[in-house]
């Protein structure tokens, strides 16, 4: 190993910054590689023979000096590359270099005071000590930068608008990663010590007595919270009524279902993850199956048409739910497919099967009930199968389908056109379910 490797020829807080992230992420690895080597490897020999060479000079008072002179030539080189990296600029993904150099110089204590144990080595142990604080106050400062951020952004001060399809934004993509990666195995001990030394060295003694384990869920739960009161701010900003249960039903789903059954699940708590995203979910879901489809069902409600003493009036009135209906399912349909996105094929196919027994039945009574008034051959399949075309595919987006319906390959979209045909009697419709049947005059 050279003494003196070239990525440690960068060592300034503003050097540091102007280093592409790979090549700083590269860097900071062969520093902690070198440092073992340097301080188990290279510096014993040296310790070793100046002691043999002067170790019988004025009692053995010289050796100890020289060793720690030619000692910090080299300690000092790695120092300054560390307090370097530690002054850098606050950025969110360096808490994790800086945990590895943190964990390294912790376990790298023990060897660090018995080669430079004495009066000699006095300063290069309080040039150690400087650093390991440097890098706790970074990594906690690291840490904050991620909340300060979590906070700025409940506001949208972000400046990132929602998602305007629905789906899960961005920073809870990230936030969920970041703190997955922070509670693995790897990262969980070193953070809890860099938070237990920071309140150590704040309070002299705690308070109450806080486990590693409570100090790293009570800092991660802080950041969580801002971050669930970002979404909750984000959900504000639609103007479609429906789009806010969408956003919010796919987001809280992916949290929960990113975060069970992992090491950040095991720390933030089952209890926790249910009552802070699964339930909000359900509850999102129930919300959304209300306004997009609940005033199809409401469409098909008989009470106003058992008051009907004319039959005449009975045959209008049950034409024109069946047009309203059909009109208002168009409509939805239309919506889905152009700015609705549910991209958990799990979610997504519990929120169809929840829709089909939501709507299905009621429409099956009614066609069931009104059949010798309507004349026509309608049938529960097409609506199924419209249904599950809704629902089908990426984000359900069904261009592939659509195209294929076009060209004369969907079948319940061209059974639904000849129901269609057969019903419209007298009535002019224009562009009734026009994704899927052809625009008809009559």
């Amino acid at each position: 190993m050279r003494l003196h490797p070239d990525y440690l020829r960068t060592y300034t807080p503003e050097e540091i910054d102007e280093m592409e992230w790979e090549s700083l992420e590269t860097a900071i690895s062969l520093w902690n590689q070198h440092l073992e080597l340097a301080l188990k490897t290279v510096l014993v020999s040296e310790k070793k023979l100046c002691n043999q060479v002067l170790g019988k000079i004025m009692d053995g008072l010289v050796w100890p000096e020289c060793f720690v002179k030619i000692a910090d030539k080299i300690m000092a080189v790695f120092f300054r590359f560390g307090e370097g990296v530690a002054r850098s600029s606050k950025e969110p993904h360096k808490l994790f270099k800086l945990l590895d150099m943190f964990d390294s110089l912790q376990k790298l204590k023990p060897d660090f005071l018995e080669t430079f144990d004495g009066e000699a080595g006095a300063d290069i142990c309080t040039r150690f000590r400087e650093l390991t604080k440097l890098l706790v106050n970074s990594s906690t400062r690291q840490a904050k930068c991620f909340g300060e951020f979590g906070l700025q952004i409940e506001g949208n001060s972000d400046g990132f608008p929602p998602p305007q399809d629905g789906s899960v934004p961005k920073v809870v993509r990230y936030s969920i990663n970041f703190f997955k990666n922070l509670a693995a195995d790897n990262y969980r001990a070193p953070m809890a010590m860099v938070l237990r030394t920071e309140q150590i060295w704040k309070a002299g003694i705690f308070s109450k007595p806080e486990t590693n384990e409570i100090l790293l869920k009570d800092a991660i739960s802080n950041v969580m919270d801002a971050l669930q009161r970002n979404v909750e701010s984000k959900r504000l900003r639609y103007k479609d009524k429906i789009l806010p249960h969408i956003f919010s039903m796919n987001t809280y789903w992916y949290m929960y279902m990113r975060t069970r059954n992992t090491e950040l699940g095991d720390l933030l708590g089952e209890q926790y993850m249910k009552t802070k995203y699964k339930v909000v979910a359900q509850e999102s879901a129930y919300m959304y199956q209300n306004l997009a489809w609940g005033h199809l069902v409401g469409i098909l409600d008989k009470e106003e048409l058992k008051r009907l003493r004319s039959k005449e009036l009975l045959r209008n009135m049950v034409r024109e739910k069946m047009y309203d209906f059909l009109k208002g399912l168009d409509e939805i349909s239309q919506r889905h497919r152009w700015s609705y996105s549910i991209p958990d094929l799990d979610l997504r196919e519990q929120i169809k099967q929840s829709t089909m027994k939501f709507l299905v039945p009621p429409y099956s009574e009614f066609l069931n009930t009104y059949s010798a008034v309507l004349q026509g051959k309608l049938y529960v399949q097409p609506i199924e199968g419209l249904l599950a075309q809704i629902f089908e595919g990426d984000d359900m987006k069904l261009k592939r389908r659509y195209s294929k319906d076009r060209m004369g390959g969907g079948g319940n979209s061209l059974t639904l056109e000849r129901e269609i045909r057969d019903f419209v009697g007298p009535y002019q419709i224009i562009a009734i379910l026009s994704d899927w049947y052809i625009r008809c005059w009559v």
